[in-house]
């Protein structure tokens, strides 16, 4: 098993990531043969209730590297085991539209995505808090798209 591997296992472990999972805040698909392998993890993400819209969204991560590189993240179907037709990709307001950029279909516009980071060290003194640093754990992540779809901004949408 390779070291990131190992310390994304204990993050999974970690208090921070099963209190998500016991508030429903987020999972892993079950027994999901198409599951992909690493560097590649697919998590669900719940939504604010919204018409015409899911109750949540799968996001495929990428994790090499892992704290190091900071994650990236796509919305995925999870169904055809593709990224998610753009068309489909959360909407909202300003700020939804922003991180689901639909001319950035690769990852989300996001200061803990390691895409969106590259180009942008402003984002460090701009979003202290957003920025992803390699003490971090996955569950930064997850809680900044999951205030995201339930947010004011998302319901605009």
């Amino acid at each position: 098993m390779t070291p990131d591997i190992a310390i994304f296992n204990q993050h999974m472990s970690g208090a921070g990531f099963q209190v998500g999972l016991d508030k429903g805040m987020w999972g892993v698909p079950d027994n999901d043969p198409e599951r992909p392998t690493w560097p590649y993890i697919i998590i669900w993400i719940k939504a604010a209730i919204k018409e015409n819209a899911p109750d949540k969204f799968f996001f495929r991560f990428t994790l090499d590297g892992y704290p190091s590189n900071a994650p990236s993240a796509c919305p995925w179907d999870n169904d055809k085991q593709v990224v998610l037709n753009i068309s489909e990709w959360p909407k909202g307001g300003i700020v939804t539209t922003s991180i689901f950029k639909t001319g950035w279909p690769i990852a989300l516009y996001a200061p803990c995505d390691r895409l969106a980071i590259a180009g942008h060290a402003n984002w460090e003194k701009e979003y202290p808090d957003l920025w992803w640093r390699s003490t971090d754990k996955i569950e930064k992540y997850l809680h900044f798209i999951h205030r995201n779809l339930n947010s004011a901004d998302y319901a605009q949408g």
